[in-house]
C-alpha cells in the first residue's frame, strides 16, 4: 500500500476513535522537516539524536495540521517541563509517534489523549510492569503479548488525557484496565492528579496498518 493510502487509513481510524469536534492528523517521520521547527521548539531537541529530532518534528507538523483544521493559524508549540506540548489557550491536544508515524489530536474542550504503538507482542519479562495479575488474567482470548501491547497503549493514552499544566505522573498500577475488542474501561485505584480513586474512564482502540491506536476523551 502506498504511503498516502496508508496515512489515509490510519487517519480515518484515528478520527473514528473520537467524537465530532476532534481534529486529527498523521505525518510520516520520513517526511518531517526539522528545519520547520520554531526556535523555541528546536531548543527542546538541541541535544537529541537525529531520530528523536525527526519524531519531534513530525509530531509538531501533525499538530499544526490538526490545529489548522480547527481554523487556527500556525503557532509555536513549546515543550512544557512534563514534556507535553504547550497548546494554545482553550485547546486540548495530544501527540504520539511510533513505527515511522506521528499522530496528533486536538479540540476545543476538555483533555484528550492518544497513543500509537506497533501491533506487536510485548516481551514477557515486562508484562508484570505493565499490568497486574488481575488485568493479565482478564485479557481476551488470544496472544497475551499482543493484548498487553494494546493495554499499554490504552494506559499511555489515559495518562495523556490530563489538563495542560496539571499532568500528574502515575504508574501503570494506579489504574485497573479491562480490554475489549474495540475499547477499554479504566478504573483508578488511587488518586492521580485530577483523577480520584474509583473514577472510571472509557477509551477506544483501533487496529490498522500494523498499528494500535488508543484514544481517550474526557
Amino acid at each position: 500500500m502506498t504511503a498516502p493510502l496508508r496515512l489515509g487509513r490510519v487517519g480515518q481510524a484515528l478520527a473514528d476513535l473520537f467524537p465530532a469536534g476532534v481534529s486529527v492528523a498523521v505525518c510520516n517521520l520520513a517526511a518531517a522537516d526539522p528545519g520547520a521547527l520554531w526556535p523555541e521548539e528546536r531548543a527542546a531537541v538541541a541535544r537529541a539524536v537525529p531520530r528523536r529530532v525527526s519524531e519531534f518534528a513530525a509530531g509538531r507538523q501533525a499538530a499544526r495540521q490538526a490545529l489548522s483544521a480547527l481554523g487556527l493559524p500556525p503557532v509555536v508549540l513549546p515543550r512544557l517541563p512534563d514534556r507535553s506540548p504547550l497548546w494554545p489557550e482553550g485547546i486540548s491536544g495530544s501527540i504520539s509517534h511510533s513505527a515511522g508515524l506521528a499522530v496528533a489530536v486536538v479540540r476545543r474542550g476538555g483533555p484528550i489523549g492518544v497513543d500509537v504503538e506497533p501491533d506487536e507482542p510485548l516481551a514477557p519479562e515486562i508484562w508484570p510492569e505493565i499490568a497486574s495479575a488481575a488485568e493479565r488474567a482478564a485479557l481476551p482470548a488470544g496472544e497475551p503479548g499482543l493484548w498487553l501491547r494494546r493495554l499499554f497503549a490504552a494506559k499511555e493514552a489515559l495518562f495523556k488525557a490530563q489538563a495542560q499544566g496539571a499532568r500528574a505522573m502515575f504508574g501503570f498500577d494506579a489504574v485497573h484496565l479491562t480490554l475489549a475488542e474495540d475499547g477499554f474501561d479504566a478504573q483508578f485505584l488511587t488518586d492521580a492528579g485530577a483523577f480520584r480513586t474509583g473514577d472510571r474512564v472509557r477509551g477506544r482502540l483501533a487496529l490498522v496498518e500494523g498499528l494500535v491506536l488508543a484514544g481517550v476523551t474526557r
